[in-house]
């Protein structure tokens, strides 16, 4: 889908989110095109069949569209290019600018922005000791299940069987079998409910193989989540050192970064989660806006 900028003289400017085969006819065609760089048009993951650069003629047409583009609008600098030290899963060189060689075209980082009044609930709401992970779209065993770090959760919760953990957004619950008592699988929730589920969870888990910059742990931290998350992409920048970085894809890793936070005094876990929520606070919709319009004026 495209948002168009309209003028008197016409159609001039063309944002797009994520490239694809979608963005050749506009740099084609001369439309002064704003490519937003997402995540999966930023990698190559073969083992579990993600990533756009995975696919020849794809790698072509975001390539082409790279090179023609007014501007690339990732939302995050490390998706130009980073480092895959978390899985075996794709090559440990990554981002647009390793696969697209020789990359001109400039590139404006744009994050996301969120409501922060929306994204709020009461400490006196939370449970301890329990876990939330929000993976809208992944069915068993498939390519969102990978990446998502759902079989590392699943793992973790039969290794912890004092803590409670809720897998959100999961497509043919019925399909998930031989699972712990301690974990509740739920399929798409509204933002209202979901909004609620994050307030009654102590950890926002973000066991990622790859993201950009993901809305959900962005959420759950308004909400006073305190995140554990992949070494990837902009993840460890969101986190800095509010929550814990996991530097492996293994469950003995996972499960020591949710019983480290559990055992932390209530005092300190509460700092936490004050300390998530401003660190949010200032990715607006307003700011993310601007910066969008600033983009566009200056290219």
């Amino acid at each position: 889908m495209f948002l168009l900028k309209a003028r008197n003289q016409g159609v001039q400017h063309v944002v797009t989110h994520f490239a694809g085969y979608h963005t050749v006819l506009p740099t084609l065609l001369g439309f002064r095109t704003y490519i937003i760089v997402a995540g999966s048009d930023a990698c190559s993951f073969p083992k579990i069949n993600y990533g756009s650069f995975r696919k020849p003629w794809m790698r072509w047409a975001m390539a082409f569209s790279f090179r023609r583009a007014a501007c690339i609008l990732p939302v995050d600098p490390s998706l130009e290019c980073f480092e895959n030290t978390f899985s075996d899963f794709g090559p440990k060189q990554q981002g647009y600018a390793h696969f697209v060689q020789d990359l001109k075209t400039r590139s404006t980082a744009v994050p996301y922005g969120f409501d922060h009044g929306q994204w709020t609930t009461p400490e006196s709401e939370r449970t301890q000791r329990s876990c939330i992970c929000v993976a809208f779209g992944a069915a068993y065993e498939d390519p969102v299940y990978f990446r998502k770090g759902i079989d590392l959760i699943i793992a973790a919760a039969q290794q912890l069987p004092t803590y409670q953990f809720t897998l959100i957004g999961l497509v043919n619950v019925e399909a998930f079998t031989g699972l712990p008592s301690n974990l509740r699988l739920l399929g798409r929730v509204e933002p209202r409910e979901l909004n609620k589920l994050f307030g009654a969870n102590s950890i926002v888990l973000q066991p990622s193989v790859m993201e950009g910059f993901p809305n959900a742990l962005c959420e759950a931290m308004l909400c006073g989540c305190i995140p554990v998350v992949s070494n990837i992409t902009s993840m460890p920048n969101i986190v800095e050192e509010i929550g814990i970085v996991i530097k492996e894809r293994d469950v003995a890793v996972l499960v020591d970064a949710i019983t480290s936070i559990e055992n932390l005094s209530p005092e300190k876990r509460s700092a936490l989660r004050r300390a998530a929520r401003e660190r949010i606070v200032p990715f607006t919709m307003e700011r993310r806006t601007d910066r969008l319009m600033r983009a566009m004026d200056e290219t």
